[in-house]
């Protein structure tokens, strides 16, 4: 369930604490993607909308993170004392962080944009098992798009003619791009 929605002014502040379920995905086709996060906690759901850098970015955080940093032998309990409410919330994130709590080993996804006129900031918890496979998923979803140049690393566009900057602006045949 929503947890704990705080007005100030006209933001709201919703904080769904540590999830059951969480996911990475893109809708549409390479090169036209949007991409998501959506966490579930009690059956209610957040989802934020982002570009496919910004979800990037969370995926190999993750990723750097617990290759580098061992878990912990003792971990506190994570307290998460919010209150109860019913409502699913989905919004295209301004401004997306990562957050890591030593004591508890828990990640917190903070995110703030707008859902019509509202500004929202929101916030979920997650495990160190699932940031290692929402880690892994992300980096599948972001990879899964449009191939790259084998020479420029420029996405390919399949509609258009790639002129490529290494080949001094002449276009690469196709039957030379890796598939």
């Amino acid at each position: 369930m929503i947890k704990k929605i705080l007005f100030y002014g006209n933001e709201m502040k919703y904080f769904i604490g540590l999830c059951e379920y969480i996911n990475a995905d893109s809708i549409g086709n390479p090169g036209k993607r949007t991409f998501k996060i959506v966490a579930r906690s009690n059956s209610n759901n957040v989802t934020i909308w982002m570009e496919k850098e910004s979800l990037f970015q969370i995926g190999i955080s993750l990723a750097q993170f617990i290759a580098t940093n061992t878990e912990p032998k003792n971990k506190d309990n994570f307290e998460d004392k919010n209150l109860v409410i019913n409502n699913d919330i989905e919004f295209r994130s301004d401004d997306i962080s990562l957050s890591h709590d030593s004591r508890a080993d828990i990640f917190t996804i903070f995110s703030s944009g707008y859902i019509e006129d509202e500004y929202i900031d929101s916030s979920f918890s997650f495990s160190r098992n699932q940031a290692e496979k929402l880690s892994r998923k992300i980096l599948d979803v972001v990879s899964s798009g449009r191939k790259p140049c084998f020479l420029c690393n420029v996405p390919l566009d399949p509609d258009n003619t790639h002129l490529c900057n290494k080949l001094n602006g002449y276009s690469v045949k196709s039957d030379s791009i890796t598939k």
